[in-house]
């Protein structure tokens, strides 16, 4: 039997070995519903490995195997473990046998090689890819700094600069992540060749490369939401914060979540632009919350203590972060409460007229009373249940003598700090409150200025 491998229109026989001619080898992520196709000149995509059958004289194909779209999928994809080996004989089909799975060392270590060296050079990009997409960033950048049709950019543009940014990004790195885990050394090379290697291919720096561009595309990122004539939207803020926290760079969201609040919102009247003084105090001042998570994350995934603090301070404790949750979570309940007196109140008079024992105002002023009550008592004690629950808190709790409303309201802050002491903590609930440090004892004052408690004696694992 022998194992072919079909990678871009050729074949390539690894090894002839002796093993049973029902046997084919395969691993995870390949679809053997896929039909194999008539010749190797018509096989697409990436690569395609059969086993062959030299029986009867007759070349048969046992099994064919198509790899996912995946670059990681594709890496892997000679890499088999010896207990992967589907049998296509015996009672089941698909069972795995063990016992039939006899590699050889040599043909594995040639497959491993070949699937590197495959998507190494799928991925790796030229220096002319590299210079071409430094002048695509610098354009798009340009579109929006430097606008040539009207002097403010509209909302639109930006979105549309920061996804193409995104797309960039993204492409740079998966590509940088994937060469960094193929580029493994030869197992023949000694350090005598590889230094002698090193000194014989000795060539100048290229001018830009994959962690440059990155860099240029947060300083670009960052001086579109800096520049004057742009207006910081809730969606541009949005995009803006994902892109750096993808690039692992969330120094300036503390001062971008700040300006998203106090900027000054510029107008055009004839030809001169004017810029109006925001107020601070609008619910619209407020970040949403979807959007301080991923800052708080990505200031928790750089393991900056005080990053994650000034980000907590710029988003969660905002008064119009109170103000927006209070909106948006108390309207619906708010304006049940103001409606119904009135729907009790039409109730009690249809009741009234339906009974012939008490006078009819009488009547309507007992249901209304009853109707009153079971309203205000089901109400209190759903208000209590809400702002007194503390299934949600692992290592930050209120301290005694904070109001049941005030805990409602800045429930947000107190999981944001409580995430950070997660974070920064011992995981093993067993050394909980053991942490030591200038950092954790910071953050402990500055939790307790807060009226909140880090790590509570009373509600520590065995401590009840």
């Amino acid at each position: 039997m022998h194992l072919l491998l079909f990678p871009a229109n050729k074949a390539f026989e690894l090894e002839s070995y002796r093993a049973k001619p029902s046997h084919a080898f395969t691993s995870a992520g390949y679809d053997r519903r896929a039909p194999f196709p008539s010749t190797p000149s018509t096989i697409l995509g990436n690569t395609w490995i059969m086993a062959v059958s030299r029986s009867r004289g007759a070349c048969q194909c046992l099994h064919a195997l198509r790899p996912s779209t995946s670059a990681r999928a594709a890496a892997c994809a000679v890499t088999l473990p010896r207990h992967h080996v589907i049998s296509s004989a015996g009672p089941r089909e698909g069972q795995l046998r063990a016992r039939d799975a006899r590699f050889n060392a040599r043909t594995l270590g040639a497959s491993r090689r070949y699937a590197a060296s495959s998507t190494h050079l799928s991925t790796n990009l030229s220096q002319k890819d590299l210079n071409a997409t430094h002048a695509r960033v610098q354009e798009l950048a340009a579109s929006v700094l430097k606008p040539a049709d009207q002097p403010i950019p509209p909302e639109q543009r930006v979105l549309y600069v920061f996804e193409q940014l995104d797309a960039i990004s993204r492409g740079l790195v998966d590509a940088k992540s994937i060469n960094a885990s193929v580029a493994t050394p030869a197992p023949n090379a000694t350090a005598t060749s590889a230094l002698l290697g090193s000194v014989n291919n000795r060539q100048s720096p290229p001018s830009v490369t994959k962690s440059s561009l990155l860099s240029l595309i947060s300083q670009a990122m960052e001086e579109i939401v800096r520049h004057p004539h742009v207006f910081i939207t809730p969606a541009v803020l949005k995009a803006y914060i994902e892109v750096q926290s993808l690039l692992h760079q969330p120094s300036s969201f503390p001062d971008v979540l700040e300006m998203y609040a106090s900027k000054p919102v510029p107008s055009v009247s004839g030809n001169t632009i004017s810029f109006a003084t925001p107020n601070t105090g609008k619910v619209n001042a407020a970040v949403p919350k979807s959007t301080a998570d991923i800052a708080l994350t990505a200031a928790i995934s750089s393991h900056d203590l005080p990053l994650a603090i000034d980000i907590i301070t710029t988003t969660y404790c905002t008064p119009t972060f109170r103000k927006a949750k209070m909106l948006r979570k108390m309207l619906v309940p708010a304006s049940g409460l103001a409606i119904a007196p009135v729907a009790a109140y039409t109730l009690s008079q249809q009741f009234a007229e339906w009974q012939h024992m008490l006078d009819p105002q009488q009547a309507t002023y007992m249901a209304f009373a009853g109707m009153m009550t079971y309203v205000s008592a089901v109400s209190m004690v759903g208000y209590v249940a809400v702002t007194t629950a503390n299934d949600q808190m692992m290592r930050v709790t209120w301290a005694q003598g904070v109001p049941l409303w005030e805990r409602w309201v800045r429930e947000e802050e107190r999981a944001a700090i409580d995430r950070v002491a997660a974070a920064w903590g011992f995981k093993d609930l067993g050394k909980r409150g053991d942490e030591e440090g200038v950092e954790w004892q910071e953050l402990r004052e500055w939790a307790g200025r807060r009226g909140m408690v880090l790590d509570s004696v009373a509600l520590m694992e065995g401590m009840e």
